[in-house]
């Protein structure tokens, strides 16, 4: 990346090796500029600070890794895969000329093998897997032999990390096309403790290892939901305020059923996006979607049902996969808000208040699943589980029968029966299109007194 600083090198008189440091340290400059925009999903301004023609491997390779970042809010354009397709070929050119001229091969490699990488998830999401599985052995062998070659090697492990964990923990019918392909074995506790270098010492790539390290964490194959939340906290810490930090961990909050601490990292993201004013428009619907489901797991499908609304309304960053999310939490925030005296449920101020409002009217389950919440939120596990039972009638919506099961199995476990805690966190897990089935998972792991 250059930028106006770098014309007034020569006029400086600088030593070689002073001229050499200097732009080294204005090119890290300039690309944690560039790599700060994206995570607070700023796609255009960091496009903008980018020259129209690359002229060296790391400028093309940060074009690639914009409109990579765009794709991960809208994986389904098929504009910007094509862009990005063209973008890396151009990293890959860039990289072969300057290997043919000696410049810096190791740290060019960094760039070609990330390059190759970023392809081969594009070629996976693209359910090209013969492709995808080319691509990341081009990624390993170039990346492997930069680190020997004395590139940055916490750059270089956030792709191998990536390669070894996923190469190994991939199902047996890709492991299968793997051997077949004569592709590098994986290695997961390997890629873990690279991840885990990258995510505390890369200088480009450690955002995005932190955020993968959630990931993989809190995936049902590993099931470690205190490590994704200590991951979680290490991001928010080290990239504070930043949207993509919040909005990472936000997601997790709510597969954990941690809607409230959702609900404050994302508001937080509003508010940090209406001081910047440029953050893209579908960063924005992306943080409407996670609202409106925080707002529902919360058990306020009028709130979602509004939050839906307002942003279906919005002028752009209306994917076709989060305008068909919102439309689908409208109508069943609609649905399920209906009936409900919501200013009465406001105004209740307590768990006795919402339990009156539930027994005036035993027809809506909702005002019941409300007041043991109330009274779990309160420390009275007895009573809540009285009014959860009462919840579990015909007319409960589907939607709500996740939230209903999971607050019964809490109650149980403050009270010491785990059996019936364990019966309803296993219903809940196994419930269809339940976002906080994570939560119900962790719980059968440690009882529910032990971790709050």
């Amino acid at each position: 990346m250059r930028s106006g600083a770098w014309i007034l090198l020569g006029a400086l008189a600088l030593a070689p090796p002073a001229r050499a440091e200097y732009a080294a340290k204005e090119t890290r400059a300039a690309n944690a500029t560039v790599l700060a925009l994206l995570h607070d999903g700023r796609f255009s301004l960091a496009r903008k600070l980018l020259p129209p023609q690359a002229a060296d491997p790391d400028q093309a390779f940060l074009a690639a890794f914009v409109t990579y970042w765009n794709l991960v809010f809208d994986d389904e354009n098929t504009d910007l895969q094509h862009t990005m397709e063209a973008q890396i070929q151009s990293v890959l050119d860039l990289c072969d000329g300057s290997q043919k001229r000696g410049d810096d091969p190791a740290g060019t490699a960094v760039w070609g093998g990330t390059a190759h990488l970023l392809l081969a998830e594009l070629r996976a999401e693209q359910r090209r897997p013969l492709g995808a599985a080319f691509e990341a052995k081009k990624a390993k062998k170039i990346l492997e032999a930069a680190s020997h070659g004395g590139a940055d090697t916490s750059d270089a492990l956030f792709a191998l990390g990536t390669y070894n964990y996923m190469a190994d923990t991939v199902p047996a019918y890709v492991k299968g096309l793997r051997a077949l392909l004569f592709l590098p074995k994986g290695d997961r506790d390997l890629g873990l403790s690279q991840l885990q270098t990258a995510a505390s010492s890369s200088p480009h790539f450690g955002f995005e290892a932190r955020v993968l390290l959630i990931t993989i964490y809190a995936n049902r194959h590993e099931k470690l939901y205190d490590d994704a939340l200590g991951q979680a906290a290490r991001l928010l810490a080290d990239a504070p305020g930043t949207i993509g930090a919040l909005y990472a961990a936000a997601r997790l909050e709510i597969s954990l059923g941690r809607n409230a601490d959702a609900l404050r990292r994302i508001e937080e993201a509003f508010a940090r996006a209406r001081v910047l004013g440029d953050v893209d428009g579908v960063v924005l619907r992306s943080l409407d979607l996670l609202r409106a489901r925080a707002e529902f797991a919360e058990l306020r499908p009028d709130l979602a049902a509004a939050t839906a609304r307002s942003a279906l309304g919005s002028p752009d960053g209306l994917t076709r996969e989060i305008r068909g999310d919102l439309e689908n939490l409208r109508a069943a925030g609609e649905y399920n808000a209906d009936g409900i005296p919501w200013q009465k449920v406001d105004a209740s101020g307590t768990a006795e208040g919402l339990a009156a409002l539930a027994g005036e009217a035993p027809g809506r389950p909702l005002l019941a699943i409300l007041a043991g919440d109330a009274y779990l939120r309160a420390g009275r596990p007895q009573d809540a589980l009285v009014w959860l039972r009462r919840a579990d009638t015909p007319q409960l919506p589907p939607g709500l029968v996740g939230p209903r099961l999971l607050r019964q199995g809490q109650a149980a476990d403050l009270l010491g029966q785990r059996p019936l805690a364990l019966t309803c966190y296993r219903r809940a897990a196994d419930l269809s299109g339940f976002p906080a089935k994570d939560a119900a998972v962790y719980f059968q792991q440690t009882p529910y007194q032990a971790v709050r």
